[in-house]
Order: C-alpha cells, then sequence, then structure tokens
C-alpha cells in the first residue's frame, strides 16, 4: 500500500513537472507570437535551470534502480540459500528417520536372542553399558539393553523432532525470502518505469534547448554581422567625406596660388573632415606588421576557408561557426583550442590592441546578449583588403567566411593563443 502511493506521488510529481515544461516549451515554441524574436537568455537559462532539475532527478532515479536491482539479486541469494539448506535438511531428517527404524529394529533383535538363547550376545550387549559387565543372568542383560534401547530411540526420536523443527523454520525463512524477491523486483520495475518517464520529458526539454540556443547564436552572429556592416559603411562614407574635403583643399590652394582667397568655408570643411575620418581612437593603434611566426600560420589556415558558408557549432570544410574557424586556424599552426568563444578568450593571452599581430584573436560582447561574457570572435590579418584593419571572420547564417574591417562595436579585448 505504502509503496503504490509513494509510486503514485511520484507519478503525479513528474506529471507536473512536464505540465510545467511543455507549458514553457509551448511559451517558447516556433508556432507563438514569441517566435518572431530570439529567445533571451533568461528564457534559455530559466529552460537550462529546469533540465538540470530533471537530469538530477534522473540520476536519482537511476541511483534508485541499481540499489533496487542489487537488492533484488542479494533476496534471489538468500533465497536460494535458504531453499539449498531446507533440502539438505529434508534429506537429513529422512536418513535420520530411516536410520532410527532400523536402530531400533536391531537392537530390539539383539535383546531378544541374548535373552532367549544366550549364545554370547550378552557379552557383546555388555559393551554397551560397562556397568553391567558383572551382570549375573540374561535377564539383568535383556533388562540393561532394554532401558538402552529405550533411551537410544528416545535421543533418536529427539534429534528426528528437532530435525523436523529446524525444516519447518527453514521453509518459513524460504516463504519469507520469496516474499522478498517479489517485493523487490516491484520496486526495481516501480524505478525504471520514472526512470523512463523522467528521462522522455528530459530529452524533450534538452532538444528544445538546444533549438533556443542555436536561435539565439544566430540572432547574435546576425546583429554583430549588421553592425559591422553599419559601421563599414560609415567608415567609407567618412573616408569619401575626407577624400573630397582633401580634394576642396587641393583646389583651395591651387586657387590661393593663383590669387584667389581661399573659401573659409572649404577651410572648415577640410578640418571637420580631417577629424571624422572614422577612427574611433583604437584603429589609430592597429599596426599591419607582426613577428609571430605561428600567428602568420594561422592567418593562413583561416584563408584556406574563405567562402565556406556559415554554420552554428561548425568545424570543417562543409561549414564553419565563429569560433570554428578560429579553432582550425589555430589548429593549423599547432595550438588547440576550445570550439567556443568564451573559452578562446580564456584560453588566449590577453594584450592591448596596440600589441596586436596577425593571427590574434578579437572578442566582442554585444548588447542584450546577456550573461555570457563572449559573445563573437574575429582574427586579425593585418594586411587585406582594408589594409591594416583587414579582419576575417565567420560572421552569421547566410553568409561566407570572408574579409572584413576591424569594427569597435561591442569590443571587449585581443586574445593571442
Amino acid at each position: 500500500m505504502n509503496a503504490g502511493l509513494h509510486r503514485t506521488g511520484r507519478l503525479a510529481a513528474i506529471a507536473t513537472t512536464a505540465t510545467v515544461v511543455l507549458g514553457s516549451l509551448a511559451l517558447l515554441g516556433a508556432d507563438t507570437p514569441a517566435a518572431a524574436s530570439a529567445p533571451t537568455p533568461s528564457q534559455i537559462g530559466s529552460l537550462q535551470q529546469r533540465a538540470n532539475a530533471l537530469a538530477a532527478q534522473l540520476s536519482a532515479d537511476q541511483n534508485k534502480i541499481q540499489v533496487a536491482a542489487e537488492a533484488y539479486d542479494e533476496s534471489l541469494i538468500v533465497f536460494g540459500r535458504d531453499r539449498t539448506i531446507l533440502r539438505r535438511t529434508e534429506a537429513q531428517l529422512a536418513v535420520l528417520h530411516k536410520d532410527v527404524n532400523a536402530a531400533f529394529l536391531n537392537l530390539r533383535s539383539t535383546a531378544v536372542n541374548a535373552y532367549v538363547t544366550d549364545d554370547g550376545a550378552a557379552a557383546d550387549l555388555a559393551v554397551i553399558d560397562g556397568n553391567i559387565s558383572d551382570a549375573g543372568s540374561i535377564a539383568a542383560y535383556a533388562g540393561s539393553v532394554t532401558d538402552q534401547l529405550r533411551n537410544a530411540e528416545q535421543a533418536l526420536v529427539g534429534a528426528r523432532n528437532r530435525v523436523a523443527a529446524k525444516v519447518t523454520l527453514q521453509e518459513h525463512q524460504a516463504a519469507q525470502a520469496q516474499v522478498e524477491v517479489a517485493k523487490e523486483a516491484a520496486a526495481r520495475d516501480t524505478a525504471e518505469t520514472e526512470t523512463n518517464d523522467v528521462s522522455a520529458i528530459l530529452h524533450e526539454v534538452k532538444g528544445r534547448l538546444a533549438t533556443l540556443i542555436i536561435e539565439h547564436e544566430r540572432a547574435v552572429a546576425a546583429a554583430a554581422a549588421a553592425k559591422a556592416r553599419k559601421l563599414e559603411q560609415e567608415q567609407e562614407a567618412a573616408q569619401a567625406a575626407e577624400e573630397q574635403a582633401a580634394a576642396q583643399q587641393a583646389a583651395s590652394t591651387a586657387g590661393a596660388v593663383d590669387g584667389e582667397n581661399p573659401s573659409p568655408t572649404n577651410n572648415q570643411g577640410a578640418g571637420a573632415a580631417s577629424g571624422s575620418a572614422g577612427d574611433t581612437g583604437e584603429g589609430s593603434r592597429l599596426v599591419p606588421a607582426g613577428t609571430n611566426s605561428a600567428g602568420n600560420e594561422a592567418v593562413a589556415g583561416a584563408k584556406n576557408f574563405l567562402g565556406v558558408p556559415y554554420l552554428w557549432g561548425g568545424a570543417s570544410s562543409r561549414g564553419v561557426d565563429c569560433s570554428g574557424l578560429t579553432m582550425l586556424a589555430w589548429q593549423a599552426a599547432g595550438v588547440y583550442l576550445e570550439h567556443g568563444a568564451t573559452a578562446q578568450y580564456a584560453e588566449s593571452e590577453h594584450i592591448t590592441p596596440a600589441q596586436i599581430e596577425p593571427g590574434d584573436l578579437i572578442f566582442y560582447h554585444f548588447a542584450h546578449d546577456g550573461p555570457w561574457p563572449i559573445t563573437h570572435v574575429a582574427m586579425y590579418v593585418g594586411s587585406g583588403p582594408y589594409g591594416a584593419q583587414t579582419i576575417i571572420q565567420a560572421a552569421e547564417t547566410g553568409t561566407n567566411v570572408a574579409y572584413y574591417s576591424m569594427y569597435w562595436y561591442g569590443f571587449v579585448g585581443v586574445g593571442r593563443p
């Protein structure tokens, strides 16, 4: 009764957990209006906590299965041992019963012969009890033998009764052992059922959790690429403005040589353009040269993936994500990194932008990315389509590995593996 109530309570708790978790999945599912926006880190964290709780419950249930299975095996051993002892005792009882009957008949026959014939058997019977060695008549022999027969018979009967009682006790123990076997088997089956229930729910939660993380990472990568493109456009516009201002300055200077007064408006424009050339202050500290041979090998390794499509979690020629690209690039240089931007940041030596060299990694964390300290990584190239500002990265889904102009939005730091 208690085991049934316990199991009912456990299954009710599992059903409640399933309802809550599946309700959360429905709220976060792709069929709801909320799916139009990327999942937030808090949603992912909440679902991760549920997955951890289910995993802990599953571990506890699996431990119960092991304990129940061991108890079941032990009860089988005890039951088998009790049955073996019982069979042996029953066999002993049967032999003892036979011996009692045979001894009783044999001793009684000997006593009768001694009494009737006195053919020397009395001397043999005297050995039974040394106190009657001086008996004076066959009657004395017979009387003594009769007493000893009675005592022997009583002793044998007592032994037989004790063995019979032992058989009864062992039969009871064997029956109890059989009950324990059935009880432990039921406990084992209950634990297995509970484990299967929790395992099914946990599998579904983990599947949805993985989907949410992928959606979040894609949104982060897309935001990073959009910011990079915007910054690149701003830099191009600033460069165009700078070139225009320089042209105007050159024209103004030429006019002054010809005796014309330079336009104050043009002078102000040149000064404004030269002061807003798209440099955030960090770019001026980048240098194109590098002496790190391993870094140059890593850059060469990264260039081998130019044109390879972005694939979240990818780390092969079929597709790479941001940290997959940098991991494979540095692997070509003999340095092994973890597949993850945050992990690579922890594994790298942190340096300043002024110390940057080809192959160094640039780490980012964009606004609204949640608790992750690093959400994107790119590699500094140093010399390329954008000159000393050139980087290479796997930006987002729908793009290929390509060169980009260095951008500082969301910049966290520079690391050298």
